[in-house]
Parts: structure tokens; C-alpha cells; sequence
């Protein structure tokens, strides 16, 4: 048995319902019984849905949100913060302003908005966080910024890609229950789900031999390349499967559910 499965959240165990499948949640228990851990590894935030399935995976585990730039126990206790210089998040806030483009700052416990719209609120839905409507500027002068985010149309992404200030770095994501919507994140640079693994397996006393990660987009690529044993979804891009292996479901059917039993099943065989 493998005793750690870091899980992307959006495409891997969550899809079109918005919410983890009682299929997942039974292979987890039963996992969990026989020792294993599991830790969440997402761009969402430390709040709202990604929180509660990170209380019921492991209360006392950390978990990585924000892609990278929180580590955190699911009670919200940090364990580290690598936030966006004041300059960076200030030339996106005023990027967004001059385009019309909706910005999400994220602080450790809080989504901050400009403006409410119809596409940021229904992602303020999915994510199950209430925004909070505030000057942006206010909010970064008195509270660290871990990470920004675009929420899009698909027509709006290469206008979001060329907004990014020094010492920063993109990640693109779509979420299945919010179609037709791109998610542009900006962390610090060097920042990455990868790099949070590292910090992760550090923390739990373990090394990457003996973690399984599970993903489905692009975004995850630092994270399958940082364990020894990377899974990605049947629903994934083509990118993705011909580079990892694969379940052969997707996240509607429960895909998730066969590479936890495979971790379950795993047998080392380094030493024969």
C-alpha cells in the first residue's frame, strides 16, 4: 500500500454535481481504515467546499490550496504562505479595471471582489464562498495577498495571459461544473502545486516513492511530477494521457475510485 494520494479536486473527484460522489467517499474510508493518508492539492482556496473535503480526508493532514502558495491544515492553520509582491497584485488590479475583466484576491481566510458579476458569482457558488465586494486596493493595503485569480469567458483568456507582472506566473484551469469558463491564476513565481508536494512529503515524513498523485488538467503537471506514482483522469487532455497513466473512468463515473485501489493494491517490489 502506498501511504499517501495527494488529489486534485476540480475534474479528478469533483465534476459536474459540484460535490465529491458517495464512490469516492466509500474507497476513502475504507482506505483511510488501513492507513492511508490523503491530502488535497488545488487552486481553490482554504474555504467553502474544498475545505469540508479536506476536514473529511484528513482532519489532521495538510493540504495544498491557492496552487501552491498555501499549505495548510483544513482548520486553517498555515503552515506556509508564499504570497504576490504588493506591486504585482496592484498592476492586475489596475489591469482589471481598464479591461472590465473580473480579479478574486485571495488572503488566507477571505475572496475579496470588486464587483459582483454574473460569472464571479456563480463561481463564488461553485467554490461555496461568499465574496466579499471591496475596494482592492484597501485590501491590499492591509491584508497579504497569497494568490490573484481571472474568472473568464473563453473569448477574455488571451487578454487575461498578457497581463503578468514581474515575478509572477499563470495557470489555466476550467472547471466541468462551470462550463464555458476559464480560471486564470496568478501565484508567485517558483510557486507550484510541485513545489508544495515537496513541502508536503517533507512535513508527513514520507518521499515521493511513496506518494500517488491524482490530476486532470495542465495545471497539474508539477504535482505528477513531483511523486513517483502519477495517475491522471480518463477526462484529461490528450497531453496528459499520453504522457501518465490513466483511469480508464472519468469524473462523473467515478474514475478516481479505481487509482486509489491501485495505490491500495501497490506492492514494493524495489528490494526483490
Amino acid at each position: 500500500m502506498l501511504p499517501l494520494v495527494i488529489l486534485d479536486l476540480d475534474g479528478t473527484i469533483i465534476g459536474k454535481s459540484g460535490q465529491v460522489e458517495a464512490c469516492i467517499w466509500d474507497i476513502v474510508e475504507r482506505a483511510k481504515d488501513k492507513g492511508m493518508r490523503f491530502s488535497v492539492c488545488t487552486g481553490r482556496p482554504n474555504l467553502g467546499v474544498a475545505r469540508r473535503v479536506a476536514e473529511r480526508l484528513g482532519p489532521n493532514n495538510p493540504h495544498i490550496f491557492q496552487n501552491g502558495a498555501h499549505i495548510a491544515l483544513s482548520s486553517g492553520d498555515s503552515i506556509e504562505i508564499s504570497g504576490l509582491k504588493s506591486s504585482a497584485t496592484l498592476e492586475l488590479i489596475n489591469f482589471a479595471r481598464t479591461k472590465g475583466l473580473v480579479l478574486e484576491l485571495y488572503t488566507p481566510n477571505t475572496l475579496y471582489v470588486e464587483r459582483r458579476t454574473p460569472i464571479s458569482e456563480a463561481h463564488a457558488k461553485m467554490i461555496g464562498v461568499q465574496a466579499i465586494v471591496k475596494d482592492l486596493e484597501e485590501v491590499l493595503a492591509t491584508e497579504p495577498i497569497i494568490r490573484a485569480q481571472w474568472v473568464i469567458p473563453t473569448e477574455a483568456l488571451e487578454l487575461a495571459l498578457s497581463a503578468k507582472p514581474s515575478g509572477t506566473q499563470h495557470g489555466v484551469a476550467t472547471a466541468s461544473a462551470q462550463p464555458g469558463t476559464y480560471f486564470v491564476s496568478i501565484t508567485k513565481e517558483g510557486v507550484s502545486k510541485g513545489s508544495a508536494v515537496g513541502t508536503l512529503c517533507k512535513h508527513l515524513k514520507l518521499d515521493k516513492d511513496q506518494a500517488m498523485g491524482i490530476g486532470d488538467s495542465v495545471g497539474d503537471i508539477p504535482m505528477l511530477e513531483a511523486v513517483a506514482h502519477p495517475r491522471v483522469m480518463a477526462n484529461s487532455p490528450q497531453e496528459l494521457l499520453d504522457v501518465y497513466p490513466s483511469t480508464p473512468d472519468d469524473v462523473d463515473n467515478c474514475g478516481a475510485v479505481d487509482a486509489i485501489q491501485e495505490a491500495l493494491e501497490f506492492a514494493d517490489t524495489s528490494s526483490d
